[in-house]
């Protein structure tokens, strides 16, 4: 398939030109994000980076020669995620609105947008894993989970857009040739966008001064998006790749907020109360530069990334790829455990 350029040479610019636009009127309105003992970063930063990325999309879809009925609710679910998100970038809502909120775009795509997860694939070895009844559910809790792994991640500059771009480019690279002209849109679009965030997040070339940040409007709607290309993309008779495959393209977002939700439980805490114990917090404390976190908790997608492509391209079996990814779930955790257990024990 060719990727039309066009639209994505106007979604690139169309960011570009919100992200100068929009800076000023989110300083003026206080859409800021303020330093605390949870968000470690110096000054007010707009957050503006997923309202930028959302609009650079939408021109980039209508700009296109594509059918926009392939896309309608796409973008009504993601305008409703960019919404909410908004809201609660401004003014921090309740866990239960944000839930509420989610759910009903989740609702919107499995129903209406006809994106239920009607196979997991041969994970077990003994034939392939039907869920029947259980289809839309298991797709709603994926869409809800994908949009929250994401915003986990969110917690150094460039960890959760860069991580993205893998997984595009990932998606993309797998679903070049595919059918699935719309997905395949999609995945390339956010390949223009999401770097001209990174260049504002990162500061690359540009004063610090002028630093964005995505905020819940941009990583929750960068896993809305991810959630939509992965059951598009692994579901029905003309699938680009096995359920399995979606685990390692996601791999470092799935990993985080189970990790996350373990270690909460763990402590009789709420799954939905932030802390300062993600992994690159703990990094952190270990007096490691944020630069070399990125670039260590980068080449982990990146790995896997290529790990899942590897196994899809050459054939590996369901069930083996499955118990790969569990195998590498289980080190993480161990590792993860270990470290938090040293630095609890030392005060830090």
């Amino acid at each position: 398939m060719n990727i039309p350029l066009l639209p994505l040479f106007l979604a690139l610019i169309t960011t570009f030109v919100a992200i100068y636009l929009l800076r000023p009127f989110a300083l003026s309105i206080n859409l800021v994000d303020v330093p605390s003992n949870q968000k470690l970063h110096t000054g007010s930063v707009p957050l503006i980076g997923g309202i930028a990325m959302f609009l650079g999309v939408v021109v980039s879809i209508l700009s296109s020669s594509y059918d926009l009925n392939q896309f309608s609710y796409f973008l009504l679910s993601s305008l409703i995620v960019v919404i909410v998100g908004v809201l609660d970038d401004y003014h921090n809502i309740s866990v239960a609105l944000r839930l509420f909120a989610q759910t009903l775009v989740a609702v919107i795509i499995v129903t209406a947008g006809g994106m239920g997860i009607e196979s997991l694939g041969n994970l077990l070895g003994n034939g392939e894993i039907i869920l029947n009844e259980w289809a839309y559910f298991v797709a709603v809790i994926a869409i809800i989970t994908s949009m929250n792994a994401v915003n986990m991640v969110d917690g150094i500059h460039g960890l959760a857009g860069g991580g993205s771009l893998i997984t595009f480019l990932a998606i993309l690279y797998l679903s070049i040739d595919s059918a699935s002209q719309a997905s395949v849109l999609i995945a390339s679009v956010f390949c223009a966008v999401l770097p001209v965030f990174l260049i504002h997040n990162l500061c690359l070339g540009i004063s610090e001064r002028k630093r964005v940040f995505m905020g819940d409007a941009g990583s929750t709607f960068i896993g809305l998006t991810i959630a939509w290309l992965l059951i598009d993309l692994s579901q029905g008779e003309d699938r680009v790749f096995a359920p399995v495959t979606a685990l390692w393209l996601f791999a470092l977002p799935l990993i985080e907020i189970t990790t996350a939700i373990l270690r909460r439980l763990n402590s009789r805490k709420s799954p939905f109360k932030s802390d300062l114990y993600h992994s690159h917090h703990l990094l952190l404390r270990l007096g490691i530069r944020k630069k070399y976190i990125l670039l260590l908790m980068l080449v982990i997608p990146l790995l896997m990334a290529v790990i899942g492509i590897l196994g899809e391209r050459y054939g590996v079996a369901e069930w083996a790829m499955f118990i790969g990814f569990l195998l590498v779930l289980g080190i993480y955790i161990f590792l993860y455990s270990i470290a938090l257990r040293n630095i609890q024990n030392n005060g830090k």
